[in-house]
């Protein structure tokens, strides 16, 4: 028994050598086999970070471009309201230019019919000339008021210049009435 026992003895040393040894093996694969896996992992994530980084600068640029765009589009958009503010300015000049020199030529008209009733009052009746006279009162008020408001219908600003505007010319055919008024005196 003692001979089987120190047959046995050396196998048994021998089993636990070699379980020890694969055992090792075995921690050395699962060793490498971590290590490759952290490699791998670490590639994944470079490469995913490499692709979220591109997909961040190609937002960037599509929002640069996009932001380049809308600030043409704008600028493009403020110089055609400029262009149509300019028009309409002008417009208003002009319509301002006109009825400025259509109220000015009814105030020279009135003013050359307000001369010639003058020198015909020269050789009316006493009578006449004193009705004549009170009537031309009104005339010379309204003359006044009239000047004071064209002078300020230059200084009209949109909207408010056609109100202006259609104040003056009530008060142009205001002064023409009183005008034929007073002549109806003589």
């Amino acid at each position: 028994m003692k001979r089987s026992a120190l047959v046995c003895l050396p196998l048994f040393i021998l089993s636990a050598v070699g379980c020890d040894r694969s055992v090792k093996d075995e921690q050395e694969k699962a060793q490498e086999a971590q290590r490759e896996a952290n490699e791998k992992s670490a590639k994944a994530d470079l490469k995913a970070n490499e692709k979220i980084g591109n997909a961040v600068d190609q937002a960037n640029e599509k929002t640069a471009k996009a932001n380049a765009e809308a600030n043409h589009d704008i600028a493009k958009a403020q110089a055609n309201a400029n262009e149509d503010i300019r028009a309409a300015n002008n417009d208003v000049a002009k319509a301002k230019t006109d009825a400025q020199l259509r109220v000015q030529k009814s105030i020279t008209d009135i003013d050359n019919k307000i001369d010639d009733i003058k020198v015909k009052a020269q050789k009316a009746e006493p009578k006449a000339r004193t009705d004549f006279e009170a009537a031309m009162r009104d005339v010379n008020t309204r003359r006044a008021t009239l000047d004071s408001d064209v002078r300020a219908l230059g200084d009209q600003s949109g909207q408010g210049f056609d109100s202006y505007k259609a104040k003056v010319d009530k008060e142009i055919d205001d002064l023409k009435k009183s005008v034929d008024v007073a002549k109806s005196k003589l």
